[in-house]
């Protein structure tokens, strides 16, 4: 069980990578610049499409679904540790 909540916790941490580099790659657009590839968007309008279904996040032309999937991911996070500790050994490299 601990290896599969070490490779969710993995994941997650790449999804909130992802997430992250989109978002600083929208800035980009505030000086005219539209660049972000097609695999970073295909996997990012999912997940805010997903969030905007269920809470519209948009306010005064800010997005807001970032925000929301990175404290989804830290929920997710600090759940999947109270339930088994020994994942971060294993993540550290201290695993016996």
């Amino acid at each position: 069980m601990t290896i599969l909540f070490s490779s969710l916790l993995i994941f997650l941490s790449l999804i909130q990578w992802i997430v992250f580099i989109d978002v600083i790659l929208s800035w980009g657009t505030l000086v005219g610049i539209r660049f972000r590839p097609k695999f970073i968007q295909a996997i990012t309008f999912p997940l805010y499409d997903a969030v905007h279904r269920f809470i519209p996040s948009s306010f005064s032309g800010i997005d807001f679904a970032p925000i929301i999937i990175f404290i989804a991911i830290e929920l997710i996070t600090k759940l999947i540790l109270a339930i088994d500790p020994s994942v971060v050994l294993l993540l550290s490299g201290q695993w016996q």
